[in-house]
């Protein structure tokens, strides 16, 4: 019996200071290359095939104002501002604080 008092209470602490997967958006645009499969803004006025050398915002509205700044040549190739999520692991203690929800960590 103490023994599964034990066990219960060490499952208890580990629980309570699980960090939990959260999603955070962020936003790039997308662009329509001739000859490539992926294309996506870096500048104002220059694109690249790689979506990590992408230019990315935590804000819709950085990212919208950057697509109104873009040269003729970029607006030539169909921007379209889309949204990727990238997930992070944060303490339990952050996700209640900043009221967010999500399953445990898997690290």
């Amino acid at each position: 019996m103490r023994m599964m008092l034990s066990a219960a209470l060490c499952l208890v602490a580990l629980s309570s200071s699980a960090d939990v997967e959260v999603r955070q958006p962020y936003w790039y645009v997308q662009l329509q290359c001739e000859g490539y499969d992926q294309c996506f803004a870096s500048s104002n006025g220059s694109y690249t095939h790689s979506q990590s050398s992408a230019r990315r915002f935590d804000d819709q509205l950085k990212a919208q104002r950057f697509m109104d700044s873009f040269t003729s040549s970029i607006r030539d190739k169909s921007p379209r501002l889309t949204q990727g999520f990238d997930v992070k692991c944060i303490s339990d203690a952050d996700a209640r604080r900043l009221d967010l929800a999500g399953k445990p960590c898997t690290q």
